[in-house]
């Protein structure tokens, strides 16, 4: 039969995830000769000889058999004569060549495998209880890579030279740990120790094994781990993770669960067939679930422990282990499900260094395990949440998903933008190639600590994707903001465009890009967060914009309110409520709401001071015009007694959202012409809220008929603009955007009206995706100029 050769390219998630081997078994398999090599950061290539029907075969299993964590993105081939000079298969030593216009899909970290959760439990095995176990389809990855292509001299791994055993299977392309770059035994590999507070070895025996007793005890421990460290604490008893609060000073923000196994997990939460495909991914995210209502859950953990973990809220955050050292902890301990809190204060960094861990969680931590393998980028575990039935939403994108790129097609396909985000939750992210990387979740940029993490994991994304000169960089509008200044800086510096991008209109774009809308359509986006810089420089947070991804126009969204205090209303929910209906009512009637909601005693509101931040607003003294919908929900929470402090963001919208229950109850809206459109007044719609409780109506049922409420009169004038616009495509982005009865009432309107909505899917619907919006309307503008 005639041979012939094929030269096949493939990109996507190829690098790192075993598709070499996987391509070298098939490829011997159909006696076919040639090579398969990792082309730097340009994909794999596979040079193949054979007959065509051989070959043909050969490419349709790289298509449909892949490795479950590959992802093919293209595969071109080319045929041509045989040349004859393979005299077998071979994996090629990968290129170190780098390619301008590439399209590299870095690997994110992999949760361990089966097959290496039956070494790590094996007493026969060479990586029994050992904690970095790992091979070819499993393991950190983004975590340790500090260049490409991917092999172990361009990763942490680098200082933990292969033993016998393991260089045996590293170089035998038929074992699993083949070119697995992060193998290791505990001959040769990293290792972890016990240490207490001074530094003093604890243990003698394996030091996983000895912290699951000690957590069993009831100590706090400091886990070292893939890409970040946990502070862990069991929860068959609330006393340590009450404890845990004290000292981290965290009285009511929830702490995550991870539990034993899925079966566990499911008597725990409700979750559905969705819920489960996500929290059993090697992807392993945290996912936000429902309790489940028992008066005990399980054996072991007290529906009242539960109310410790998530006060106030009707959902936790569970996820599964994801590492080698999370499995042998729950081998050893008796315990169910423990508390794994990010090991950082609130709004710094995860800390990842032994030393720095020792010195800032002394105060913190009984216990502390650690390793001697550099973690090159730390990664916060991924936050996801179903806003619908079917619907999967990032709230914080990070670990097992980074850096995956998403797809940014158009005519600025050459160019290569940086987007370094807003204030709050921030990413970066950046566009080559037709694609755009996001950073792992920042955190908050008002920190000098977070800007310069933001800054290393920019420049971190910018080597890999041998980006050596941007064409632009976009920023938020905000002139103080120091991720302002970092964009002011480096376009002074590299003397290239800045662009400035207001805060929604950044949602919106991001929300085009999510939703592969096409790049010249205009679309309706709700914007609906706590705080966004106006183009009037006014705070903006509930808007009805209409754009692209060049510009936009205001059409309307909720009206403006004056509240008192500045930025203390959006700690201080009362000063909030007070903004908005402190004028309409009696002091004594507004003393009865406040007193009447939980509130801490330092932050109880007296007559004389209710008289002082009444008058304050009347004139207008310290006062912050907003159409924030953040604002408008802590105030019903605060009518409806449920908060009046948001001690953590988000913390009464989200006790709100998790008191209420559906209801009949119909809410009247009434709509006020605006300079820009119209707008939804909500101190009409307060003040009925206020009235319909003091009439004796379910608090619960009003909760839900205020959030549906809020959500109505926004797609209603939402609508309403993109019928007067001709517009098809209605969306709906924002922090806010994650309450669930707001996006279904908004979705539902949305049909209604026989048009098309638009949800996040892929980029995180908060600020976490606002870097995204950046980086596509600074594309927008520098092509048109």
């Amino acid at each position: 039969m005639v041979k012939r050769r094929a030269i096949i390219h493939v990109t996507g998630i190829v690098q790192g995830v075993g598709f070499r081997p996987f391509v070298y078994r098939v490829a011997k398999s159909l006696s076919l000769m040639g090579y398969v090599l990792n082309l730097g950061d340009a994909g794999v290539e596979i040079v193949v000889e054979g007959t065509e029907k051989q070959i043909k075969k050969l490419i349709n299993s790289i298509k449909n058999d892949l490795p479950s964590i590959s992802r093919i993105d293209t595969l071109d081939s080319k045929w041509a004569p045989a040349e004859n000079t393979f005299s077998e298969f071979v994996i090629h030593k990968s290129s170190i060549e780098r390619n301008d216009e590439a399209i590299p899909v870095l690997p994110p970290d992999i949760a361990i495998c089966n097959d290496c959760v039956k070494d790590l439990l094996d007493p026969q095995s060479s990586w029994y209880q050992y904690g970095f176990t790992s091979c070819a389809a499993c393991g950190p990855r983004y975590s340790t890579i500090t260049d490409l292509p991917y092999d172990r001299r361009n990763t942490t791994m680098i200082d933990f030279p292969l033993c016998d055993t393991c260089n045996t299977g590293y170089t035998n392309p038929l074992d699993r740990r083949y070119h697995a770059q992060t193998t290791a035994c505990d001959t040769c590999g990293p290792r972890y120790r016990l240490v207490d507070r001074d530094e003093n070895n604890f243990t003698d025996e394996n030091p996983i094994v000895a912290i699951a007793k000690l957590i069993d005890d009831g100590s706090i421990a400091a886990l070292q781990g893939i890409a970040g460290t946990h502070i862990a604490t069991k929860t068959s008893d609330a006393g340590p993770i009450e404890i845990l609060r004290e000292r981290k000073k965290r009285f009511q923000r929830p702490f995550a669960l991870m539990v034993r196994d899925f079966d566990t997990l499911k008597e725990l939460v409700n979750i559905n067939k969705l819920e489960e495909r996500i929290i059993t991914s090697w992807r392993r995210p945290i996912v936000l679930a429902s309790k489940k209502s028992n008066s005990c859950v399980l054996p072991l953990i007290q529906e009242s422990v539960l109310d410790v973990i998530a006060p106030g809220l009707d959902s936790i955050g569970v996820m599964l282990p994801y590492s080698p050292m999370h499995h042998l902890l729950f081998k050893y301990s008796k315990e169910l499900a423990l508390v794994m809190t990010s090991a950082n204060p609130t709004g710094m960094p995860m800390y990842i260094d032994p030393k720095t861990i020792l010195k800032e969680l002394g105060s913190i931590a009984d216990y502390f395990l650690l390793h001697d393998r550099r973690i090159d980028q730390r990664s916060d575990d991924s936050v996801v949440k179903l806003t619908s039935e079917d619907n999967p939403v990032f709230i914080r994108r990070a670990r097992g998903y980074v850096p995956e790129p998403l797809v940014f097609n158009g005519p600025w396909k050459s160019l290569k933008i940086l987007g370094v985000g807003p204030e709050e939750k921030a990413t970066g992210a950046l566009a080559k190639s037709g694609r755009v990387y996001m950073t792992q979740y920042i955190g908050d940029t008002n920190q000098v600590e977070n800007i310069e993490f933001l800054t290393q994991a920019i420049d971190h994304m910018k080597h890999l994707l041998n980006i050596s000169k941007l064409d632009g960089v976009a920023c938020d509008l905000h002139p103080e903001f120091l991720s302002t200044e970092l964009a002011e800086q480096i376009t002074s510096e590299n003397d290239i465009p800045l662009f400035r991008v207001q805060h929604h209109h950044a949602h919106l774009s991001s929300l085009i890009v999510d939703g592969l809308i096409p790049i010249d359509n205009r679309i309706v986006c709700i914007t609906a967060d706590g705080y966004g810089y106006g183009e009037d420089g006014t705070a903006w947070g509930g808007e009805v914009l209409v754009g692209g991804l060049k510009d936009y126009e205001r059409k309307g969204g909720l009206i403006a309110q004056d509240y008192t205090g500045g930025d203390l209303s959006a700690v201080y929910s009362s000063r909030a409520f007070l903004g908005i209906v402190g004028d309409k009512m009696e002091s004594e009637k507004i003393l009865q709401i406040l007193a009447s909601a939980e509130v801490s005693p330092s932050q109880k509101i007296t007559e004389d001071m209710l008289d002082i931040l009444v008058k304050a607003s009347n004139r207008k003294l310290n006062t912050v015009r907003s159409t924030s919908t953040g604002r408008v929900l802590d105030s019903v929470a605060v009518a409806l007694g449920i908060c009046t402090e948001n001690s953590y963001d988000g913390e009464c919208p989200m006790k709100l959202e998790a008191i209420a229950r559906r209801s009949d109850i119909q809410l009247d809206m009434e709509f006020i012409k605006s300079s820009y459109g119209q707008v939804l007044d909500t101190t009409h719609l307060l003040l009925q809220i206020i009235e319909l409780r003091e009439k004796g109506l379910n608090r619960s049922e009003l909760a839900y008929a205020a959030q549906q409420s809020i959500g109505r009169g926004l797609a209603e004038i939402a609508c309403e603009v993109a019928k007067e616009e001709g517009i098809l495509h209605v969306g709906f982005s924002g922090g806010v955007a994650l309450n669930r009865i707001i996006t279904k009432s908004i979705a539902n309107h949305i049909q209604e009206n026989k048009l098309v909505s638009i949800f996040h899917s892929f980029v995180p619907l908060g600020d976490g995706g606002v870097s995204v919006g950046q980086v596509a309307t600074a594309a927008a503008r520098l092509i048109e100029s």
